[in-house]
């Protein structure tokens, strides 16, 4: 007997049913706001309008379309699961798009091969008012729809929405714009909230702000960027970030749905890597102009390869250090990508017909050296490293210090509670990581103290 295992999501499909319904149907719950076009998981407007023209275009002469996949909630609301682009061309054309950032609602048709006379018409032009916007209207779509009163899970729509996009349709594998529409969670949320940031569009951004992203390319450089300072001593000796941990990472925070204080710390420490790399660089454009190759070329975005030096180099350093000193730190990292060796080192560039490979840590010591160290070596300065609250032995010790005590608030530290390693008298006031300036607190306390001094 063959012991393969069945995909049981395979046989959740059974559950949905076919129908054909008109267009004229679809946009009456779409105006009575039962379908939701574009939810959460699905991509951006991909479509353009020669292509939504041919969709129009195609309707007009009769031939069947590509089926729309719908969800139905218990409350009766419908979702599309696929199908977005082929409905915004038949809303926008008849110009009922609600609410849908989009530059097709009440397009002229543009690119038509066989019906060139209705080029450069739209749905209120004379030939559409008297015949055709009503054959628009009775077109019928093939719909499956899945409903959550007969059993469908919801957790289901996201497989079935990548069966129909991994594969047949364009989207991109291996990438955060099918990841999201798989492992949709707060994680996913958080990076394009992050992305819709002035600070991010100004320090890292790989493109204009005003440049349509359809394909969720910043969201991708964001996780990149977490995932790499993250596992940073894991990839150190590496020369590439593989895709495979980008994809973990995101897993991870959908399997173990992330707490909000995690991902609220997490999103501070990105942040402040970002308002570092401003500090210093000022904008993207300069950032990226450091690098240019061809000075004929005024206006250059920073690439890939550099910044995940930059943001790796960046995620820990010291702030204050920074703004006393930045004219010199930006005059460093000036001189230092003035030497066109120096840019294809930390690029890892072509040399010739050779590729040069060097590891991220070979890459970021080498420019730190050169700038933020040598820095720091002029006004004898040294940096302080923080203390990672996984060392398990110091947390011992500092317990039994504390008679199991927080020093803040004076209650039992117990085991189930929240808590961590912090300093007495903190590093921006003069104070060290030996041990006798440390002590385990409340997290919440930790929040409440901030950079206040405590006393034991």
């Amino acid at each position: 007997m063959d012991n393969t295992t069945i995909d049981k999501s395979l046989l959740q499909l059974k559950q949905g049913t076919s129908s054909d319904t008109s267009i004229k149907t679809l946009l009456r719950y779409y105006l009575d706001d039962n379908i939701n076009l574009r939810p959460n998981y699905q991509r951006n407007e991909v479509i353009n309008r020669q292509k939504a023209s041919g969709i129009i275009e195609s309707a007009v002469l009769g031939i069947p379309l590509p089926p729309i996949y719908l969800f139905k909630d218990k409350e009766g609301k419908l979702e599309v699961i696929d199908g977005q682009q082929r409905l915004i061309s038949f809303f926008g054309f008849l110009g009922q798009l609600r609410g849908v950032k989009t530059k097709l609602n009440g397009f002229k048709l543009i690119g038509l091969d066989i019906l060139t006379n209705l080029n450069g018409l739209d749905h209120n032009h004379e030939y559409f008012k008297v015949v055709l916007n009503d054959k628009l209207l009775d077109f019928t779509l093939k719909t499956f729809t899945f409903d959550e009163e007969k059993g469908f899970e919801q957790s289901l729509k996201y497989e079935i929405f990548e069966r129909l996009n991994k594969n047949p349709f364009p989207i991109k594998a291996n990438s955060f714009e099918l990841w999201n529409c798989i492992y949709l969670s707060d994680f996913t949320r958080l990076i394009k909230k992050i992305v819709k940031t002035d600070l991010f569009h100004t320090s890292i951004s790989r493109k204009s702000a005003n440049t349509d992203d359809l394909r969720m390319d910043n969201e991708n450089d964001v996780l990149r960027f977490i995932t790499l300072t993250n596992n940073y001593e894991e990839l150190k000796d590496k020369t590439h970030l593989p895709k495979t941990l980008m994809l973990q990472s995101v897993k991870t925070h959908f399997e173990n749905k992330t707490t909000n204080l995690e991902l609220t710390s997490l999103e501070k420490n990105f942040t402040n890597t970002l308002k570092r790399i401003k500090l210093i660089f000022g904008s993207n454009i300069i950032l990226g102009q450091l690098v240019n190759d061809n000075p004929s070329r005024k206006k250059v975005y920073p690439n890939l390869t550099l910044l995940d030096v930059i943001t790796i180099l960046f995620s820990e350093e010291d702030e204050k250090f920074l703004q006393k000193y930045r004219d010199e730190i930006y005059d460093s990292f000036e001189n230092f990508f003035s030497d066109e060796t120096n840019r294809a080192f930390i690029q890892n560039s072509k040399r010739g017909k050779l590729r040069i490979n060097n590891t991220f840590a070979d890459r970021v010591d080498f420019l730190k050296s050169a700038t933020l160290d040598s820095v720091r070596k002029k006004y004898n300065i040294e940096k302080t490293k923080r203390i990672s609250i996984r060392d398990k032995t110091l947390e011992d010790k500092l317990l039994e210090k504390q008679n199991g005590l927080c020093p803040y608030c004076k209650n039992q530290i117990r085991t189930t509670d929240d808590y961590e390693i912090d300093h007495l008298q903190s590093l921006d006031d003069f104070g060290n990581n030996d041990e006798i300036n440390l002590a385990i607190l409340h997290q919440s306390c930790n929040r409440e103290k901030s950079n206040n001094k405590i006393l034991i």
